[in-house]
């Protein structure tokens, strides 16, 4: 866990925020992750992946090269792996002596844990720096790699990196080092640097994080691992988006239909013919569009052009972050988080607080988000905000108090949106 003090931890963040990396040494009270906890997160995603489910993610680079599908598999615990001397013995008897890296992405919804943690100080440092735009990404960096596989290069994120095993060493340049040198460019990658890694070195800034630290350095900053011991080591990463597109706020807004899911019957694709398009009949002829096609866009029009459409999704879109840290919505997929004894599922490993709950009123609608879960209430605006200002003071509040304000058909997203909530506030049956 972090220090007793967060507050004081991201004031310290704060004051470096947008300046040169810094080492804040010592300044967890423990790990943010530990070796079983990285294994659970392997085994987690790798049943993600195999359930078809987009987060969390992991990918694999051995020795220089993305692995084959029947590679892949071995980075991650096999059914008689118990823990992480196991897991290593796994893959070194599947490559031996070859440098590898895995990288796990949204680490967060593979291991809980990680997100209770972090958002205690995440919220207290965003209060002074402010909420990022496009919210944060969670990743574990994992392997025996000399440096990181796709080279020196820089992100459009402010980054928090802690390690969970070993110690990570990262060296930094500043933006204006590689400025109008074009030679040590590589052509189509302005984020990647092409001459040898070791005659840059020596210009570099040299960082070393070991399991108590906590490391910083800001959007722009270009940048690699390097490790010349060969020693597995695995840490996490919090990118801190600040700045994002407006597009982006539409794409979330206006949920386009789902396409057919891979590999099913290709009758299932009624949306267009594509036989009966010839280039004969399409030539100054008449083209009706298809039925469903219309209907799609009909929907979509509606929802675009909605009373006070674009301030219900910006507002969707600010409660959902600052709610959460900036992690999004808590996982829905039964991730369960591993603790001493305690029963804790993946709808409350953060526990109720003052930034965990907020609400806005839109017209006549209202807009409440828990934990990152937003939920539009179309009717009783008033009553609604009065409930959830109870439930933010800890007054114990029913869900039939809440039943009671909405349609029939609302009652399921409702039972969902109050879920986020427990055990921590007092909502009762």
């Amino acid at each position: 866990m972090l220090l007793d003090d967060e507050h004081a931890l991201a004031t310290q963040i704060a004051n470096a925020w947008g300046g040169p990396p810094r080492l804040f040494k010592n300044a967890l009270s423990a790990p943010l992750f530990t070796p079983a906890e990285f294994i659970q997160a392997l085994s987690t995603t790798a049943q993600a992946m195999a359930a078809g489910r987009k987060e969390p993610f992991g990918r694999a680079n051995l020795a220089g090269r993305a692995p084959a599908i029947h590679e892949l598999l071995a980075f991650f615990p096999g059914p008689d792996v118990r823990g992480f001397e196991q897991y290593q013995a796994q893959v070194d008897q599947a490559f031996p002596g070859s440098e590898f890296s895995v990288i796990l992405d949204k680490v967060d919804v593979a291991l809980p844990s990680i997100r209770r943690k972090l958002t205690p100080t995440l919220h207290a440092l965003f209060g002074r720096v402010g909420y990022p735009a496009r919210g944060i990404h969670s990743c574990i960096y994992a392997g025996t790699y000399s440096s990181t596989p796709f080279g020196i290069h820089m992100d459009d994120c402010h980054v928090l990196m802690a390690t969970g095993i070993g110690t990570k060493k990262m060296a930094f340049w500043p933006r204006e080092y590689f400025e109008h040198r074009a030679e040590l460019v590589q052509a189509g990658s302005p984020a990647h640097a092409g001459e040898a890694l070791a005659a840059l070195l020596a210009d570099a800034t040299i960082l070393e994080v070991g399991p108590d630290d906590l490391l910083y350095w800001p959007a722009g900053e270009w940048h690699v691992a390097v490790n010349d011991s060969g020693d597995f080591c695995a840490s996490l990463s919090i990118g801190i988006y600040h700045k994002g597109d407006t597009s982006e706020i539409l794409k979330k807004a206006v949920v386009l239909p789902s396409g057919p899911v891979a590999n099913s019957d290709h009758k299932a694709l009624d949306a267009l013919d594509l036989d009966g398009l010839s280039a004969a009949s399409a030539a100054g002829g008449d083209m009706a569009s298809p039925e469903r096609l219309r209907r799609m866009w009909d929907a979509l029009s509606a929802d675009i052009n909605a009373p006070h459409a674009v301030e219900l999704a910006f507002a969707a879109h600010a409660l959902g972050i600052r709610t959460s840290a900036g992690f999004g919505p808590l996982p829905r997929d039964g991730v369960v988080e591993q603790t001493d004894g305690q029963d804790c599922d993946a709808q409350a490993v953060v526990n109720e607080d003052r930034h965990g709950l907020d609400w806005a009123t839109v017209g006549d609608k209202l807009l409440a988000s828990a934990h990152g879960q937003v939920l539009v209430f179309d009717q009783n605006a008033q009553a609604v905000a009065a409930l959830l200002a109870e439930v933010k003071q800890g007054t114990p509040t029913r869900v039939a108090d809440f039943a009671a304000l909405v349609p029939a058909d609302a009652h399921s997203p409702l039972r969902a949106f109050l879920a986020n909530l427990r055990p921590g506030a007092a909502i009762v049956e």
